[in-house]
């Protein structure tokens, strides 16, 4: 009977130390799901000049301090892309007040790129003021959270590292398969017009990658949408400086192991 006891308690202990455990590695994991979040604010407006609907991003992190400077930094981007499209509708009317539709203003974002160094996030924004079509443009944001500066694309490379060429030769080529793809000759350009990137080229992260893109009309007409480029680490690991090259390939590849 002793014996039975002993093992009864036994159980009961190694239960115990699971349930405990259990709870440990729970809290961990809320925890880690808590240190980075993404929540939407919507904000709707409806007028006689303008109707708008504004999807707006809301970090949580950890650091309280970068979460709110970040927050604050794109909420009031996107309102003063609401707050300007509202003028020119407001000068559009009272020049033409016999026009009866109203101006659309609508912002919306996509994560591409959310791990516990970095957040890339794309604000989409389109805009109707009357015409064949509206216009939209893609803002991103590739927040390093550690410090919380969002940097450009000049900052993840080495100084001096000639990363430009590597990747307006890589965009080239991708051209060149799409002018085939459209039955074109290879170096044609009646298409895409593709002279080369700049230190503030827009971009955002995806994966152990980086994805280039241009403005409606930058690169190519208006049918052709937003182009965007997809450039393999392949291309650009020993391009990168030693920071971002662990947050951006490294990172990823432990996380998918």
């Amino acid at each position: 009977m002793k014996k039975f006891t002993a093992i009864i308690i036994l159980i009961i202990g190694i239960l115990a130390v699971s349930i405990s455990n259990f709870s440990e590695v729970k809290k961990a994991f809320e925890l880690k799901i808590k240190d980075m979040n993404v929540e939407t604010k919507l904000i709707n407006k409806d007028n006689k000049f303008i109707e708008a609907s504004l999807k707006i991003p809301v970090l949580t992190i950890s650091n309280k301090e970068i979460q709110k400077a970040v927050n604050k930094k794109i909420e009031s981007d996107i309102m003063k892309f609401y707050n300007d499209s509202f003028k020119e509708a407001e000068n559009y009317f009272d020049d033409f007040p016999e026009m009866e539709n109203k101006f659309v203003a609508n912002s919306d974002f996509e994560i591409k790129k959310n791990t516990e160094n970095i957040l890339s996030i794309l604000i989409k924004y389109y805009k109707y003021s009357g015409g064949a079509h509206g216009y939209y443009e893609y803002i991103p944001y590739n927040i390093d959270l550690a410090s919380g500066k969002v940097f450009i694309l000049k900052d993840i490379f080495k100084e001096g590292s000639n990363y430009e060429q590597a990747i307006n030769d890589e965009i080239k080529k991708q051209i060149g398969a799409l002018n085939l793809k459209n039955t074109l000759p290879e170096e044609s350009t009646q298409l895409y017009t593709f002279k080369g990137i700049n230190e503030t080229q827009k971009f955002y992260l995806k994966d152990d990658k980086i994805v280039v893109f241009f403005n409606l009309y930058d690169i190519a007409p208006y049918a052709a949408g937003i182009p965007e480029f997809s450039i393999d680490k392949s291309i650009i690991q020993n391009l990168l400086n030693e920071k971002y090259k662990q947050v951006i390939i490294e990172t990823y590849q432990s996380n998918n192991l």
